[in-house]
């Protein structure tokens, strides 16, 4: 038979690995950064965008995903527009509560509308907020259905890391 002292050694070996390995883990292994590829913004109130009666409704109550596109869509403003379709079609069930929005200087080409029928265009209005000329400028952004900024992306953001951060938190989520 064993001696009692080394069942008691055992035992408290036993009980104290825990704590031992998470103060280890504590203090000599540094946890990696957050996952999220975009930048996760104050949660903060964006001004309000004068609407119309109709674009109102089609805003009210869902997440927004907003882009900017100037005089001429080039080459960047498609690349973009084609990430955040392809992302927001990745959602599966979820993307119902998303909606990508366009903020144009002018109207877009009607090729480009038909490549892309659930975008929704907002005229540029001749006073913009600075908040949201300041997050135009930068890339594309998140607005969530309660009118704050939430993450911004860069101009040309990837696909699928943009999913992943807008799955992560439209399952996180509960409202819009």
């Amino acid at each position: 038979m064993k001696s009692p002292n080394k069942m008691i050694l055992l035992v408290a070996l036993v009980c104290a690995a825990p704590f031992v390995s998470a103060w280890v883990a504590y203090y000599f292994i540094k946890p990696q950064g957050g996952g999220n590829y975009g930048q996760l913004l104050e949660t903060r109130p964006l001004a309000p965008l004068a609407l119309s009666a109709t674009d109102a409704e089609k805003w009210g109550g869902k997440w927004r995903l907003v882009v900017a596109v100037g005089d001429e869509c080039a080459a960047e403003c498609r690349e973009a527009l084609y990430a955040t379709r392809q992302a927001r079609t990745m959602l599966g069930r979820e993307r119902e509560r998303l909606i990508r929005v366009v903020i144009a200087s002018k109207s877009l080409d009607p090729s480009l509308l038909a490549e892309h029928p659930d975008l929704i265009v907002f005229p540029t209005p001749t006073t913009l907020p600075d908040t949201w000329q300041a997050l135009l400028k930068r890339g594309v952004f998140l607005v969530d259905p309660l009118g704050n900024q939430v993450i911004l992306w860069p101009k040309n953001p990837d696909i699928k890391k943009l999913n992943q951060d807008l799955a992560r938190l439209m399952r996180a989520s509960r409202i819009g």
